[in-house]
Parts: structure tokens; sequence; C-alpha cells
């Protein structure tokens, strides 16, 4: 993962006359992962003149492994959700042929969903493609002064924003990745939008190829490998 150049950032910048963004959330087992693994996976695309929500995508994951009781009470992700869902292979294809050419969006998604992204995706360029994202840790490091003294969860800048907290269900992939649009949507309007978008890296990071339409995409896919995890009662 690595910013862009200084020239293509020029060319096009995200913040700035959006022509497709998807903002996206990942839930795991845990926070380490080399260790742990995807349960679920979520993202919405957003477009037009006011990043309206035009559609959703949403699955839960099979992480190969037992969901931690903590984990569990924290999502509400459990063992008997993920045990014939896709695996974490699977989940981030049905991502990448989601997302298509868009801009991706989420919330410390450098240091976080894509170090467990990244361990699902080929390294052969035939299976990959180059994906452009932006990261919330980037954007309020510039925006707001005191940043680096705040706790800097995606509660915490929804707050800061007014984007809607209250209403959305917490530490679901689905309900996370509504609050990022909202969150994208509120930095939209900033008065100082441009300045801003002169500061904010864009960054490149790999997903597999696409290799279906949107709508392929969103159908289940024809079998899934339910052995790794067996439902705990």
């Amino acid at each position: 993962m690595k910013p862009l150049n200084s020239s293509s950032s020029a060319q096009f910048h995200p913040l700035l006359g959006v022509r497709e963004l998807v903002a996206f959330d990942l839930e795991t087992t845990g926070l380490r992962p080399k260790q742990e693994e995807i349960t679920q996976v979520a993202a919405v695309r957003l477009g037009g003149m006011r990043m309206e929500i035009e559609d959703s995508f949403c699955t839960y994951v099979n992480p190969g492994k037992p969901i931690p009781k903590k984990i569990q009470t924290l999502t509400r992700v459990r063992d008997k959700h993920v045990v014939d869902a896709p695996s974490p292979i699977e989940a981030i294809q049905m991502l990448s042929d989601f997302a298509g050419p868009a801009t991706l969006f989420g919330h410390d998604i450098y240091r976080f969903d894509f170090r467990f992204i990244k361990k699902h995706v080929n390294s052969d360029p035939s299976e990959s493609r180059t994906v452009r994202f932006i990261d919330t840790m980037d954007i309020f490091e510039v925006l707001w002064d005191d940043f680096s003294r705040l706790r800097n969860s995606l509660d915490d800048i929804a707050e800061r924003l007014s984007a809607g907290l209250s209403s959305i269900r917490r530490h679901d992939a689905k309900g996370d990745a509504i609050l990022l649009a909202q969150v994208f949507q509120r930095i939209q309007d900033h008065p100082k939008l441009e300045q801003l978008c002169s500061k904010v890296p864009v960054h490149e990071a790999q997903l597999p190829k696409v290799r279906l339409s949107t709508e392929e995409a969103l159908a289940p896919l024809p079998r899934f490998d339910v052995s790794l995890v067996k439902a705990r009662s």
C-alpha cells in the first residue's frame, strides 16, 4: 500500500467531484491479522450529487476457527451465522466484484482492514488489481488540530460530525459501512474541502481481479467450503 504520486493525485481526488465511492468495513475474530480472520464484510456504494447510497453488499464470512465469546458479544456474529458462509478468499472476491472501479473508503483501513485483506489476494498480477482508497484517519488528522489526542474511534469521529450515530447498529459490518457513508457525506460539506483534499493522501492496495458483473457478484456463490467451522451450541 502506498500513496499515489503527486501527478495522479492532482488529476483525481475522491474527496472532490467523486464519481463513485464504496465505503466498506470488516468484522474479525480479533485485532491481529496474522492470528485472526474475517467474520463479516459489508460495503455501500455512493453516487450522485448528494452522494446517496445506491446499493449495498453484506456477507458473513467463515473464519475457519471458532469466534471468541467476547467478539460474539461485541459484533453479534455467532458461529452459527458463519458455518455455511463464504470463505475469506471468496468474500474478498465478492467485495472486489461489488466495488468494481470505485475508490474505497473506510476507517483506519490502511492499518487494519487491508492487512486482513492482503492475506487473501493472490500476488500474481494476472489474479490481482490495484485499487485506490482513502482513510478517515488521514482526513481527520488534517481536519482537526487535536486529532492525535482523541480516541479516534469511528464513534468519536461520527459524534463530532453529527453523522447519525444513535440510529446505527455499531460493530456490525453493514451498520459501520452505512455510518462511514454518512461520515463521507459530512466531509463533502466541509467549507475548506478543496484545501483539505490537497493534504489527504490517496493510497493504493490490491484486490482480486473483478471476475463478475455487479449482478453476478451479489448472487450466491455455487458452493462454499463449510468444513472449516462447526457451529457451537
